[in-house]
Order: structure tokens, then sequence, then C-alpha cells
């Protein structure tokens, strides 16, 4: 009898490719990976439609207000809220991390008002690009919300119900992880 077998080394960063952002990554002692509830990563997925919004364009309070009065539902808490822009159709080209809309501190704000529980985006990168300290990231993350970034596909659930599965791996006192978010159609 013979026995083989094939395996490889996975070394990455915490933040590659579609990634959760969670408290520790912008703020000292704050939660970790592991920590993070999975009743939090596991919520009816809200999708708001913002593929209107051109490159450099702030998304501002009003705008998240048209796009929640369109899908009937309120923004707020116990859902994944989900920005679609349309922005993964550049990914790969020159520039792709700033040539996109962005959301203002102002907007960032209003969320949390509004008491979301997750953001997630088809964003990479949240914050006005010129503002390299990252002020939109941590207004969430000193909130204690966590973002999934890089989503792609949106598209697929415009006007459909559906349920929003973002797992990360369990790695101790992490700041983010690599994940395969889902969606299940349920309507």
């Amino acid at each position: 009898s013979k026995f083989q077998l094939e395996a490889r080394m996975i070394l990455m960063p915490e933040h590659c490719g579609t990634h959760l952002d969670v408290p520790r990554h912008l703020v000292k002692g704050a939660d970790a990976l592991e920590t993070v509830p999975l009743e939090n990563l596991i919520l009816p997925g809200h999708l708001l439609d913002l593929t209107h919004k051109k490159v450099g364009e702030a998304l501002t309070p009003e705008d998240f207000e048209a796009a929640e009065e369109k899908t009937g539902r309120r923004i707020g808490p116990g859902a994944a809220t989900i920005v679609w822009t349309g922005v993964d159709q550049w990914w790969g080209e020159e520039g792709f991390a700033t040539k996109r809309p962005y959301i203002p501190t102002t907007t960032a704000q209003w969320l949390v008002d509004r008491k979301i529980t997750l953001f997630c985006t088809d964003l990479i990168g949240m914050d006005d690009p010129a503002e390299w300290w990252w002020p939109t990231y941590r207004i969430w993350l000193e909130n204690g919300i966590c973002m999934v970034q890089q989503l792609c596909n949106l598209g697929a659930l415009k006007g459909k119900q559906f349920l929003f599965v973002c797992l990360p791996l369990k790695m101790r006192d992490g700041t983010g992880c690599p994940v395969r978010p889902v969606a299940l159609v349920t309507g």
C-alpha cells in the first residue's frame, strides 16, 4: 500500500482580498477577531444600490436615505448593511484602490447613529483617499462595528431577500481575516 498526500503553506496578510475588519484593526485593546459574536456575522442582508455615485464622490446620508426608501426597509440594527457601488469592475486596473466613491465621516457617524450591526461593501477602503489616517474606519471600529470589504457580484442580489453569512477563521488576537461571504437567497 502506498501513502501519498499533497499540501500547501498559506502565508498572507489578514487584510487581503475580500476580508473582515474588526475593532482591534485600528483601536488598541479593542475586540479581536475571535471575540466577534457569530450573530453579528450571520444576518439578513440589506442591499443598498449606490451604483449611480461616481469616482471621487462622497456617499452622503441623503444617498443612504434615498437607497433605503427604494428598498422599503429602514437602515438599522439586526442586518448586514451592504453598500453596492459597482467598483469591483475596476479591480486590478491602475489606481483601482482610489478610483472609487468614498464614505465621509459624517455618513459613517450617521450609520453609527442608526445602530447598524455590520457594514459591508464592494469598496476597497471607505475613507476619502486623501485622508490617509482613515477617520471613517475609526468611527465604525471605535463603535464596535465590523466591516466587510471588497465584496463582488452584488448586482445578483438586487431586489432579493437573503441571509448574509461571513465566517472568518478563528485566529487569536486577529485584527481581520480574509473571508468568503455568501448570500443565501430566501426570496
